[in-house]
């Protein structure tokens, strides 16, 4: 149940993905701590690479085979020019996090929040964050 008491729909369709995929980009874009590394967006452009991470969650949440990226070449290159510290994964887990409970409940919300977290920790211990780096 939402603070007014209306219950949120689980994550149930790519169209409720691309719903989450939009908000959270939103967000993090206008984070201060997280903009600077999705500034890269402004290059590659928003729209075709909302495409692309909702195909990667797609895959993740539904079992499809649509996501043909790079996730750890990707995401290592951002480190290399951003530092992607133990700081910006714990805020991009709080705004995921807070994005999916504020647009999504049920057993998929539930999965996808689990596996940023996951995906989150994997990364920062494989970029050499390590999960228990100070915040």
């Amino acid at each position: 149940m939402t603070s007014r008491g209306r219950r949120r729909a689980d994550i149930g369709s790519r169209a409720d993905i691309d719903v989450l995929m939009r908000r959270f980009y939103e967000r993090a874009m206008a984070d201060p701590l997280l903009a600077p590394v999705f500034d890269v967006l402004a290059v590659v452009g928003l729209d075709e690479h909302l495409v692309v991470v909702g195909d990667f969650w797609e895959q993740i949440l539904f079992r499809t085979t649509r996501y043909e990226g790079q996730f750890t070449a990707v995401h290592r290159a951002l480190h290399g020019h951003h530092g992607l510290t133990p700081a910006r994964f714990g805020r991009w887990l709080e705004l995921w996090t807070d994005t999916v409970d504020t647009h999504f409940g049920g057993v998929n919300a539930d999965r996808a929040k689990a596996k940023g977290e996951a995906i989150a920790r994997s990364l920062e211990r494989s970029l050499g964050g390590g999960a228990g780096s100070e915040r």
